[in-house]
């Protein structure tokens, strides 16, 4: 991990941002008592959100379900009314 002065930061916040996304490596940058990081961030898929919001949904039932062509059939249905319901709201 890189530290680097808030000056050097200013001056320079472009090039600092390239290498952190080339490097993956976070940059720091000490404010007084306290630090800011900079560091790569990979947004979600949509299909990722959509699978953590039906993933949630099916996880209030409490109930375990076993993986079978039954429970993905159940899955993907579950998939297309979200979407659907996507689709309803804008």
């Amino acid at each position: 991990m890189k530290v680097i002065s808030v000056s050097n930061a200013k001056s320079r916040l472009g090039r600092v941002i390239d290498q952190v996304i080339k490097t993956r490596e976070p940059v720091v940058i000490p404010r007084g008592g306290n630090h800011v990081m900079i560091a790569p961030y990979q947004l979600p898929t949509p299909d990722e959100m959509e699978l953590a919001a039906v993933f949630r949904e099916m996880d209030k039932s409490g109930v375990s379900v076993e993986e079978n062509e039954e429970s993905d059939k159940a899955i993907q249905n579950v998939i297309r009314e979200f979407r659907a319901e996507k689709r309803r709201r804008k």
